[in-house]
């Protein structure tokens, strides 16, 4: 195959996996994006399948992640090229293992996909905001087993749809090979599909929670601007006073109040006088700080939980709040930053918050939630363990101002998705520009807003009731298949190192 029939492939499957994701409602595409790059991967060396990888890499985090450039192009940029480093080392890895196990390497791809999506959630530089499993949440009935073994493990079954059509193709000759690989298709989609129609039978838990969310719709460059500072809080006041029944819990979102609200009595008070007087519980988002000692302070993103009539003898007494805990790297904090603090330097628009240590649960009268800020819905991991701790519903706040009008709004909300079918957990989702929304134990969205609108939705969402495998074991499943992908690499390594001894 000439270098730009291979390139041409490359294209191809970066285009097909890209529409694949939302807001596009055509995850099926997924099913065959990866059939082009096995086709352009074929006895390719190591630094060929290197380079190939990183293109590959380059080009489809490039259209799926063009949406940061609003926020910051530095940062985009740097994101681009890191993550690119991660598909980059997959094809080489293959490469290795295809001298080793010659045809057969393609049975093990779908193990060094895994490996590749669960390292690139690792440590505080994860990302792991492009996972295949990602595509296929307008198509609830197939990833219903999330619940069992997570949304790794659905990346995993993708790629082998992948594989098996590819062997299709390559053995469209032989009728026997071609029935074999045509029935397991059909059997990777069947046994999905049955199983997630039977669980998607079931009744929810009668006990509900009935939210107000507030999508206050505030432009960054009014809500960053102090003088506007009373204008975004009449926003959100006004909007929550014309909720037109009475609810369990009102949600703000991130950065709702967009100042250090601990020392803003004034506004405060306001929110403060606006719970009591309507008796019902509000979160939303601010920024927090902690003194250290003399002219020291640690910074937090933060969110503040206000009940009625809480506060005593000070205005502070009795405050819920939840310090983030998973910071954006490179946008919130520089993580490591004995080696990397010099990218501060850099104008990538970093704010220098502290990741918050806590995993806070609040009492709300009718059940107790734990709150994801922003990003924190990406790690599924990070989501589990809140569950864990006795969360009966979920609370996610964001501020996806940042993106304009782009795929980001869209790919951000629909991550929560998989969170919920995880854990069989409702979450309430409220952002500042949208996308706000409801969403039940199964993934299945009850009510959404549009974006870049003021809205108000309200609703119930229903306790949870369960205590899912994935949620008790977390990710046995990536974690056993990583494994296997590691011993695997070894041996293919160990035997490249004995043949040129």
């Amino acid at each position: 195959m000439t270098y730009k029939k291979t390139l041409l492939l490359i294209f191809i499957s970066s285009i097909f996996l890209s529409l694949s994701f939302p807001p596009f409602p055509s995850g099926f595409l997924a099913y065959f994006a990866l059939v082009f790059l096995f086709f352009a991967l074929e006895d390719k060396s190591g630094w060929e399948s290197f380079k190939l990888g990183y293109i590959w890499g380059l080009i489809t985090n490039s259209l799926l992640l063009y949406w940061i450039t609003w926020a910051t192009f530095p940062g985009v940029l740097g994101a681009i090229l890191a993550l690119s480093f991660y598909t980059a080392l997959l094809f080489l890895f293959y490469s290795w293992i295809q001298k080793s196990f010659k045809e057969k390497a393609i049975f093990l791809m779908p193990f060094l996909w895994v490996l590749m999506e669960y390292s690139r959630s690792l440590f505080d530089t994860g990302f792991p905001w492009l996972n295949l499993s990602y595509t296929q949440t307008y198509y609830l009935s197939l990833i219903q087993h999330a619940s069992l073994i997570g949304n790794y493990g659905v990346s995993f079954w993708i790629v082998w749809i992948n594989l098996l059509i590819f062997l299709f193709i390559k053995n469209f000759g032989y009728p026997k090979k071609v029935l074999t690989y045509a029935v397991m298709v059909f059997l990777l989609f069947l046994i999905p599909y049955f199983y997630g129609k039977m669980v998607l039978n079931q009744k929810e838990n009668s006990e509900k929670i009935s939210v107000a969310l507030i999508q206050g719709n505030i432009p960054q460059d009014i809500k960053w601007d102090e003088k506007f500072l009373d204008y975004n809080f009449k926003v959100f006041v006004d909007m929550t006073k014309r909720v037109s029944q009475k609810v369990d819990l009102i949600l703000w979102p991130e950065t709702a109040a967009p100042c250090y609200l601990k020392a803003e009595p004034k506004y405060f008070s306001l929110i403060k006088s606006l719970v009591d007087s309507l008796q019902t519980p509000l979160i939303l988002g601010t920024n927090d700080y902690q003194y250290i000692e003399r002219g020291k302070y640690l910074y937090f993103n933060s969110a503040f939980y206000f009940m009625p009539d809480s506060f005593t003898t000070s205005y502070q007494d009795n405050l819920g709040v939840y310090n983030k805990i998973h910071l954006v790297p490179i946008s919130e904090w520089v993580p490591y930053s004995k080696v990397l603090g010099w990218l501060y330097k850099i104008k990538f628009g970093i704010s220098d918050y502290t990741p918050g240590k806590d995993y806070v649960i609040f009492d709300n009268p009718k059940g107790k939630f734990a709150t994801l800020i922003c990003f924190e819905a990406v790690f599924p991991d990070l989501v589990r363990k809140f569950a864990l701790r006795g969360a009966d519903f979920l609370v996610n706040i964001t501020n996806d101002g940042w993106w304009g009008k782009t795929s980001g709004p869209f790919q951000h909300a629909q991550i929560n998705v998989y969170r919920a079918i995880e854990n069989r957990i409702s979450i309430a989702r409220c952002a500042n520009t949208g996308v706000s929304m409801l969403v039940d134990p199964y993934g299945r969205i009850k009510q959404k807003t549009k974006i870049y609108v003021q809205d108000i939705l309200t609703g119930k969402i229903s306790k949870r009731k369960e205590v899912t495998f994935y949620t008790r074991y977390g990710d046995w499943f990536a974690k056993g298949v990583s494994l296997v992908s590691v011993l695997i690499l070894a041996y293919s390594i160990l035997r490249i190192v004995r043949r040129k001894m």
